[in-house]
């Protein structure tokens, strides 16, 4: 069964956005068909539908879920921001740039709090820290192999479930 540990000296492969859910690819690419379509994705991946940020080695917030919603320079908020657009909003600049594809970034730590919020650290200085906000078992996030079905590591709101 995957584990957060499984993570540590993985490296950051992309990270990017479906709607309002982050995701995250660590680790070696691997081939898999999703949709009738050949991709390249990591080895690991964590969709992450909760709040989380990202803070920076002085504790000040790099980027945030909430940053999703927020235009990105160049666009103004009022009637015609479309925040799922991708490029449109600040989550999509930021993420790019804190970490850009291909980059050297591993992951140096990963665990879990009382509450099964995810810390991650990575060796670029940043951590990304999750707060499960559910009380109900609601998934907030999942880590998991894309390609394989089963040992998905899920976290909801009354713990921890796998499928």
């Amino acid at each position: 069964m995957i584990q957060t540990e499984d993570l540590i000296g993985k490296n950051v492969r992309k990270v990017g956005r479906a709607a309002a859910m982050c995701w995250i690819h660590f680790g070696r690419p691997v081939e898999i068909e999703s949709w009738g379509q050949k991709r390249i994705v990591g080895e690991f991946a964590l969709d992450l539908d909760c709040p989380w940020r990202i803070k920076n080695s002085s504790g000040g917030i790099e980027l945030g879920s909430a940053d999703m919603f927020v235009p990105a320079s160049g666009h103004t908020l009022d009637e015609d921001f479309d925040w799922d657009i991708q490029g449109n909003n600040l989550f999509d600049v930021k993420a790019k740039s804190l970490f850009p594809e291909g980059s050297r970034i591993m992951v140096t730590s990963a665990g879990l709090g009382s509450s099964y919020d995810l810390t991650i650290t990575f060796s670029n200085g940043l951590c990304l820290e999750s707060f499960v906000n559910a009380s109900s078992r609601e998934e907030c996030w999942r880590l998991f192999r894309p390609g394989l079905e089963h040992g998905d590591l899920i976290v909801t709101g009354v713990g921890i479930e796998r499928c």
